[in-house]
């Protein structure tokens, strides 16, 4: 995030909660002192691609607060990985699962320490997408590709195995805005 990014998202957090509504365009660009909005748009495209600002059902821009209604009603089922880098959380439902992750081995996709991954369970991933996978009895979020009859899992390394045990997909990534 630049510099400009963080101080506008902030404008919009404070602005938000004294105001309880997100601010307007035309607010952010007199504020920031820009001479038409296109400068403020591209800085909201940014923040929405970072997944700081998400859009909700009426398409509208919103600050990404954990809203979704996949996390209500997650509790911590158990930890996984020796060191405590992801937490398992499950919905009373039982077909999402969540992750907090607790390192960057995904920022170059844009996901970082501390954003919490919703999974659906299934037994179906596409190639690139980020699953929830058993390796070695251990728990992992990994990037999936299968090519030329091998299962190629990767995410600080890469894995090549010809069978694998996958619990679900990605299917959201959630960022916490303090």
């Amino acid at each position: 995030m630049t510099e400009k990014e963080e101080k506008i998202l902030q404008e919009i957090i404070t602005f938000y909660n004294q105001n309880k509504l997100m601010p307007s365009i035309r607010y952010l660009q007199k504020k920031f002192g820009y001479k038409s909005t296109n400068s403020i748009s591209q800085y909201l495209i940014s923040l929405e691609q970072q997944k700081y600002l998400i859009r909700n059902s009426k398409n509208k821009l919103i600050i990404n607060n954990y809203s979704n209604d996949y996390t209500k009603g997650l509790k911590i089922i158990k930890s996984i990985n020796s060191n405590d880098e992801i937490n398992i959380l499950l919905n009373k439902n039982q077909k999402y699962l969540a992750f907090k992750l607790k390192n960057n081995a995904f920022y170059k996709r844009g996901i970082l320490k501390g954003d919490l991954l919703i999974i659906e369970k299934s037994k179906k991933i596409n190639n690139n997408d980020l699953g929830l996978f058993i390796i070695n009895k251990k728990y992992r979020i990994m990037q999936y590709l299968y090519q030329d009859g091998f299962y190629i899992l990767e995410d600080n390394e890469q894995i090549i195995l010809n069978k694998i045990k996958l619990i679900g997909k990605v299917i959201q990534i959630e960022r916490k805005i303090q």
